[in-house]
């Protein structure tokens, strides 16, 4: 009898008999704490090795934007301005995006626009400038300082940042295949500090040194 009793122990323990349930169980139950306690040690290690993972990382939200067809995405986020609206622009021709900007000048937003003389046709540039400063929108040509100011750079309120290759120009939002993106976070205070900075030396005349 004794015999028979360490049998069907082995066979239950060996998975022999109607076992399989409960082994199934302490096996998950095993293998969970096993992975919980492993990524314990994976996160205790990187930060005893002096590697710290970025929080600014998980706070940034990326929203990427293509042209053609940006156009009306572009006029939204100006339109989304509550208190400011800087732009560094190479080139800007595009009278709807120009019209959305003196629209929120003259809903208060304090509206600022950096804008390079030195391209190809900067007659054009001169007729943006005076379009937009007559229409209550402060306007700066960017200083000679660097070869050419090539930014396509728009921030709104200092927490919504429009950076990538799209230039407010007719071709760029509704022709050429462009790639631009949307940041939102901590990571727009550097371009607003970018901006600032190129704004302090940009002059109010094209005649700047």
């Amino acid at each position: 009898m004794l015999k028979m009793r360490y049998c069907a122990y082995l066979r239950v323990s060996c998975g022999l008999m109607d076992s399989k349930k409960p082994l199934f169980i302490f096996s998950s139950a095993t293998a969970f704490l096993s992975g919980f306690f492993l990524a314990v040690l994976v996160f205790a290690l990187l930060y005893a090795g002096g590697y710290v993972i970025p929080k600014s990382s998980a706070q940034n939200i990326a929203t990427p934007l293509f042209s053609p067809g940006s156009e009306d995405d572009i006029i939204l986020l100006i339109q989304s301005s509550q208190n400011t609206l800087d732009l560094e622009m190479y080139t800007f021709s595009n009278m709807h995006l120009a019209d959305a900007i003196v629209e929120s000048a003259g809903r208060g937003v304090k509206c600022r626009v950096m804008l390079e003389a030195r391209i190809q046709g900067s007659d054009s540039v001169l007729k943006m400038a005076n379009y937009l400063s007559s229409h209550g929108v402060e306007v700066r040509f960017a200083s000679n300082k660097f070869t050419l100011t090539h930014s396509k750079l728009l921030i709104i309120d200092g927490k919504k940042v429009l950076v990538g290759s799209i230039n407010f120009s007719n071709n760029a939002v509704l022709k050429n295949r462009e790639a631009a993106v949307i940041l939102e976070g901590p990571v727009a205070n550097d371009y607003e500090s970018i901006f600032n900075q190129d704004w302090d030396i940009a002059s109010p005349s094209v005649s700047n040194t």
